[in-house]
């Protein structure tokens, strides 16, 4: 099985893109998906099917990439070198510096996602019943019948939140808990992708939310459009509507001078999950940070929010970076 033991310092409060994450009128991506591409690439959720499968119930990595990738594929994480080799170093590395067998580790898998040649998983797991946890979000892109490139995110599991919550959706929160769940790829533990909601129905709800905020205003759209009942997953945001608008007025109620340079933006969506990657400069910060949100669109509302945020290393393995 493949998982990522890095600790990493805790991240400040600018660890979630609630707002800026959102907009169409941001800078675009190639990879960013048209709303009727997805029918055209059946395969893609053949080979994530097959691919998480043989990865995480079967806990065969190195397998997985032989079977499923190309032998010289992309790989955007910085620890990882390309193709079929920089995967089978790094899991020997993991093994070799790791306290705990990789055997021992225990993976929760919690939303799958398949648009167009994309998929994404979004999965937490612990190496032990010490580890508090990490949780990640991976991008695999596929063409022509293999995986091609790869991107990650990864964060620490705080052991404190603004909320009871938790990073994922309540299932699998420690070791123990973890190893009670059995396959999770078959069963993720998240509310699976509603085929009542489309990809462009949930994509205009986040634009339209994103375009009456970028107008200034910061209460009135998250009254508008977000649910009742919405459910925060973000560590340092409470939960529910206040938590949200007294998150966000904090965050950007500063000035335009003071707002964060943003890098192009890829969209994954399936249902009314809408998942946004990108890269991101914050106001005063030395570097760049990596960023994922994940937002559930229901009967017309943001319902739910999810977000990882991992820094951009001087130095890495690959010559890719992390976008």
């Amino acid at each position: 099985m493949r998982a990522d033991p890095r600790t990493g310092a805790s991240l400040p409060r600018r660890a979630a893109l609630l707002a800026l994450a959102v907009g169409s009128g941001l800078a675009g991506c190639g990879s960013q998906t048209p709303p009727d591409r997805a029918l055209s690439f059946p395969s893609t959720r053949e080979i994530a099917n097959g691919f998480l499968e043989q990865m995480y119930t079967r806990g065969d990595a190195r397998g997985a990439y032989e079977r499923y990738a190309a032998s010289d594929f992309k790989q955007h994480d910085p620890e990882i070198a390309d193709g079929w080799a920089g995967e089978a170093a790094y899991l020997d590395a993991l093994q070799a510096q790791s306290s705990s067998a990789p055997s021992s580790w225990r993976n929760v898998n919690n939303i799958v996602l398949v648009d167009g040649d994309l998929f994404a998983l979004h999965h937490h797991f612990f190496t032990g019943p010490e580890d508090p946890g990490r949780v990640l979000v991976d991008i695999w892109r596929v063409t022509d019948g293999k995986i091609v490139e790869h991107w990650d995110v990864a964060q620490p599991i705080p052991r404190t939140m603004a909320h009871g919550n938790g990073m994922a959706c309540g299932q699998g929160n420690d070791y123990a808990a973890a190893e009670s769940l059995g396959d999770t790829i078959a069963r993720p533990t998240c509310t699976p992708p509603d085929p009542a909601e489309t990809r462009a129905s949930s994509l205009e709800v986040l634009d339209a939310y994103a375009a009456e905020f970028w107008k200034g205003n910061v209460r009135e759209p998250v009254v508008r459009w977000f649910s009742g009942d919405y459910r925060q997953h973000s560590p340092v945001i409470a939960d529910g509507i206040e938590g949200a608008v007294a998150f966000l007025q904090d965050e950007y109620g500063k000035g335009q001078d003071k707002m964060p340079r943003f890098g192009p933006m890829r969209t994954i969506a399936e249902g009314g999950y809408v998942l946004r990657h990108r890269l991101q400069l914050d106001y005063g910060a030395r570097g760049w940070t990596a960023n994922i949100d994940i937002f559930r669109v229901a009967h017309g509302k943001i319902s739910e929010h999810w977000d990882l945020r991992q820094e951009v290393p001087e130095t890495a393995k690959n010559s890719n970076s992390m976008w």
